[in-house]
């Protein structure tokens, strides 16, 4: 990538906003399971490949149960309100009972990043937010004033950049001053158009979204972003 990662981390950026599913956690096997647990009584299954395609990255309050209403219609007797309400409870409930793994490097990035102020963007509410890094073992490393969430933006999930917006303010920062880890398409957009330093960082789920808006897409999660960060900081040693 040739960035002075060094200058970047120092010097012009002071804070760091990530996304949790897929950047801190690898919860997106768990997302999927919410939804065909949903709706199982009613003989429909999303796949992966669906999964990928329709639903990976939408928010799991407004748009996925709009997106479920419109293609089953009556299938499903639910609002799009009451099914994002059963798909909380059902991953509550999965959080509580599978261990949640952390991406491989997310807890030495998170570490090694202390030097900046760190918040999380993600979930449908501040319950929500703190049950998935309760399950994930890393509440303790996101001050809950760091925190921001769907429901205390006006609603607005992503694409939309009002979680961004009010994790940057949260930190009590600007947005060029900040870095957002996101592996979705609709997270870097949320990011990109609130102003921030977007780094997209696909995995198997999203690795065919389009990252276009991203200012730097990183193939291999935080062991290649942790390489890279080194080699830079050793190459500029003393700048």
């Amino acid at each position: 990538m040739g960035m002075n990662w060094k200058k970047m981390l120092t010097k012009k950026k002071k804070g760091i906003i990530y996304d949790f599913d897929g950047i801190i956690a690898d919860t997106e096997g768990l997302q999927m399971e919410k939804w065909n647990i949903l709706l199982k009584p009613f003989g429909i299954q999303i796949s992966l490949e669906e999964y990928i395609q329709e639903y990976c990255g939408k928010s799991s309050a407004t748009e996925i149960p709009l997106l479920l209403k419109k293609r089953h219609g009556d299938k499903i007797p639910f609002t799009p309100e009451e099914i994002g309400k059963k798909a909380g409870a059902i991953l509550e409930e999965l959080f509580k009972t599978r261990e949640v793994k952390l991406m491989p490097d997310a807890k030495r990035a998170i570490l090694f990043l202390t030097s900046l102020k760190q918040a999380v963007c993600s979930a449908a509410d501040p319950e929500e937010l703190e049950m998935k890094l309760s399950g994930a073992g890393i509440n303790g490393y996101f001050n809950k004033k760091y925190r921001s969430t769907q429901s205390e933006a006006g609603g607005f999930g992503k694409p939309h950049p009002a979680m961004y917006r009010l994790a940057v303010k949260r930190l009590g920062l600007t947005p060029e001053q900040c870095i957002a880890f996101e592996d979705t398409s609709a997270g870097v957009q949320s990011a990109a158009e609130a102003g921030l330093f977007v780094i997209a960082m696909p995995n198997i789920y999203t690795k065919d979204q389009d990252f276009s808006m991203a200012d730097v897409v990183i193939q291999g999660g935080w062991p290649a972003l942790l390489q890279e960060i080194h080699a830079s900081c050793s190459k500029n040693k003393g700048n």
